[in-house]
């Protein structure tokens, strides 16, 4: 199968599903959640242990395993809103399904990762695990979070979201699995070293700040960068990665016709 074939037919797969079983949908995508707050729990404490010896080197360490994530959501078929926003954005451009239709999904969908993520960082907090370590990190990391402009916050998110659906589109190639897990790692090694923003982790970061009652967070700051992360998340998943493949891989007649 040609991969203009391919993304059409995991983009209808997702729109059908969600159709004819909207709440399995909605807790595939609470799964997908707490997968992500499992790879994050697992980067917090490497990145806690080893900000002890090296502040540098803890980066890497926070990055390193964080592509978890993604390898579980494949692996587990759970859903998740920023690697959505490029398979399911193609029916839209070649007009197979209505804008309205896409938005309620991408909306039950990020409602349900972030159900999720708050679901998994609320019990790790009050587990108290390696509190000593990963809270004086969490707090750091926090802190970043909370000195931004709109528009680096904006660009942050952009290419947060277009380096996860290079991720994305590598799982949907690559059929060996040792080769897909090892290239996703790294492709999402890639973001958070940068630092760049996604949406969900975000709110599992703020949540869990929140909820260790270290520094109190500015709630119109965390306002926006959740709105903006999620706006830039999108542009960068369906506009930025999605709109120039769609391009490229469209067959030349269907491109004529429109």
């Amino acid at each position: 199968m040609d991969d203009y074939s391919l993304l059409l037919q995991v983009g209808q797969n997702k729109f059908t599903f969600f159709q004819k079983t909207p709440m399995k949908f909605f807790v595939k995508s609470i799964l997908a959640g707490i997968y992500l707050g499992v790879a994050m729990s697992l980067s917090l404490a490497l990145g806690g242990i080893i900000a002890t010896i090296n502040p540098n080197l803890a980066k890497i360490a926070f990055a390193m395993f964080f592509g978890l994530t993604f390898v579980l959501i494949i692996f587990l078929n759970g859903e998740l809103f920023t690697g959505n926003c490029l398979t399911t954005i193609f029916l839209i451009y070649n007009k197979k399904k209505s804008l309205s239709s896409l938005l309620k999904m991408w909306g039950n969908c990020l409602l349900g990762n972030a159900v999720g993520i708050s679901i998994y960082s609320v019990l790790f907090i009050r587990s108290r695990a390696l509190s000593t370590i990963i809270i004086p990190y969490l707090a750091n990391l926090v802190e970043a979070k909370q000195h931004f402009t709109l528009e680096s916050l904006l660009i942050k998110s952009i290419l947060c979201n277009f380096i996860v659906c290079i991720a994305t589109y590598v799982a949907l190639k690559i059929k060996e699995d040792l080769a897909k897990t090892f290239i996703m790692l790294v492709v999402i090694m890639t973001f958070v070293v940068c630092g760049f923003d996604h949406c969900i982790a975000n709110i599992g970061l703020f949540l869990m700040q929140a909820m260790s009652g270290g520094t109190a967070l500015s709630g119109s700051l965390v306002f926006q960068n959740i709105l903006f992360s999620i706006v830039g998340n999108v542009l960068g998943g369906s506009v930025m990665m999605a709109a120039p493949l769609y391009f490229v891989l469209c067959p030349t007649n269907l491109n004529m016709r429109r």
